[in-house]
């Protein structure tokens, strides 16, 4: 199976996990029918675990959606 990881920092300095901007996005993404959740020791990373059947229009459908949600928590 694949599985991927989003590590979502602040500023682009790694030493600052996001666990907050990857809440949102998760949230967000659940009221639009996408299921992830979070990990790693300070809850920033998205777990992307798609089914074994995954097209191009899941991949557009689960990027649109991530960056809708940061889009929409940038602007907030």
């Amino acid at each position: 199976g694949l599985f991927l990881g989003l590590d979502f920092i602040k500023n682009g300095n790694p030493s600052l996990p996001n666990a907050k901007l990857a809440n949102y996005i998760i949230n967000d993404c659940k009221d639009k029918g996408l299921l992830l959740s979070t990990d790693g020791p300070y809850d920033n990373v998205i777990k992307i675990k798609p089914p074994l059947i995954f097209n191009k229009g899941n991949a557009d459908f689960l990027l649109n959606c991530v960056n809708d949600s940061i889009q929409s928590y940038l602007t907030k």
